[in-house]
């Protein structure tokens, strides 16, 4: 099952070659970011079971993060905990973004999973159609797509909620 974001790197596959364009654009390390968000990802469970369709059980995840964005435009580049991570696109209170395929490495065999993400996000001044004292709404989706463990099958998929409140930024 897909875990918390330790031991991980980006994988080296042609994917991960057109993101880090993208992601290198952010700038320099230690370039401010536009916005930046707590947020806590959760996994979505329905009728008291995980929403995936890797397997029939699992643990529920659930991990606050700092979700930096560098903004260009409509374009975004996406940082958790400081580290680049994604990227997407923004129109009015709207992102959406794509990760780099990362690689998990685990005593049972390797993962490599992509995350997509959807998000309505507000700042200081507000305007969106959020609820009282959320400031970030999304949904992503972990996708493997290679794994090396016999328990996690290669294109199964994890549905995970994200809710967080702005930090600081425009």
């Amino acid at each position: 099952m897909f875990t918390a974001p330790r031991r991980l790197r980006p994988a080296p596959l042609p994917v991960l070659a057109l993101a880090s364009a993208g992601l290198a654009a952010c700038g320099a390390e230690d370039a401010v970011p536009d916005l930046v968000y707590e947020v806590t990802v959760e996994s979505v469970v329905d009728d008291g079971s995980l929403s995936t369709d890797c397997i029939s059980e699992g643990r529920i995840y659930e991990e606050t993060f700092s979700y930096e964005i560098f903004v260009n435009e409509e374009e975004i580049s996406l940082s958790v905990d400081g580290e680049s991570f994604a990227i997407g696109s923004r129109s009015g209170c709207a992102l959406s973004y794509t990760s780099a395929i990362w690689l998990e490495e685990r005593p049972s065999g390797d993962l490599r999973w992509i995350i997509r993400g959807e998000a309505d996000y507000e700042g200081a001044a507000g305007g969106c159609d959020l609820p009282d004292g959320v400031d970030w709404q999304g949904t992503e989706e972990v996708e493997v797509v290679e794994s090396a463990d016999e328990s996690v099958p290669a294109g199964c998929t994890y549905q995970l909620q994200t809710t967080g409140k702005y930090v600081s930024g425009g």
